[in-house]
């Protein structure tokens, strides 16, 4: 009872003691049988003393500097370095699985500090791909903004299309009215046309007939001597009750003969020429 007592006592002790600065190590032999093993140095690196605790049924507590034991006890009891010729082969067993465990914690650390570095990594690459989001944030933003600015200039321009498609369609409406306006308007015209056609030629037999009665009227006031000769006619005036030549009415037989030859009922003319 009290050797167990000492080594919970013991184990206690040396926990607090070396707890800051230490790693461990669980074994196993082909015995099913455990130990466990806690190895600390001192606080100050410079001393170079390793503290070792090493359970295996006692508990053996073992301090060295380098390769060489300071101090070594058994269950809190402390054997002379004259006597540890007993323990030669617990010492050489705690001296391998040492190293062994110092080689561990070496690739733990190394391993811990490639797990720093990767950490580093990872934060930076997680820092870019934060700003790399912010960024593609931002222009999906712009892309957002810029699809809604294309789309409200896409209905503008589908509603400035629909206007002008029906400012094209009344606009259409009235050039084909203009253009039947036009065509009604052609044709009057060319009526019109066929009209004055019609009467330049009724004029000009009119004309033609009236030549041709001034030709005789001349003609026969030069025979009945009402003048010498054609070109001494200067006027002549006729209508359903006279006729004068050159200002002077003509005897009422001559004017008979030449009113009911000359006259029309409702017409009248007069020539007057230098």
């Amino acid at each position: 009872m009290q050797t167990r007592i000492l080594r919970a006592a013991t184990l206690v002790l040396l926990t607090v003691m070396i707890s800051r600065n230490s790693f461990g190590q669980i074994y196993g032999d082909d015995g099913n049988r455990s130990f466990s093993m806690n190895i600390s140095r001192s606080a100050d690196d410079s001393s170079g003393i390793a503290t070792i605790i090493y359970k295996d049924g006692p508990v053996y507590v073992l301090q060295m500097r380098a390769n060489k034991i300071l101090n070594f006890s058994v269950d809190g009891q402390n054997i002379p370095l004259d006597g540890l010729g007993k323990y030669q082969g617990v010492i050489d067993s705690i001296k391998v699985r040492v190293k062994e465990a110092e080689e561990q914690a070496k690739r733990d650390r190394a391993q811990a500090e490639l797990d720093r570095h990767q950490a580093d990594r990872d934060r930076v690459q997680a820092e870019l791909d934060r700003k790399q989001a912010d960024r593609d944030r931002e222009q999906a933003e712009r892309d957002r903004q810029q699809s809604v600015i294309e789309r409200e200039q896409a209905d503008r321009e589908r509603e400035q299309n629909q206007l002008q498609a029906q400012r094209d369609r009344e606009q259409a409406v009235q050039d084909r009215l203009q253009a039947d306006r036009d065509r009604l308007e052609a044709e009057r015209d060319r009526v019109q046309a066929g009209r004055d056609r019609e009467q330049a030629e009724r004029d000009r037999v009119q004309a033609e007939e009236d030549r041709k009665l001034l030709d005789s009227l001349i003609r026969d006031l030069v025979s009945d001597g009402v003048v010498p000769n054609k070109e001494s006619v200067h006027s002549i005036k006729l209508d359903a009750d006279e006729i004068c030549v050159n200002g002077k009415q003509l005897s009422e037989a001559l004017e008979k003969k030449y009113l009911a030859r000359y006259s029309k009922k409702g017409s009248s003319w007069s020539l007057e020429r230098d």
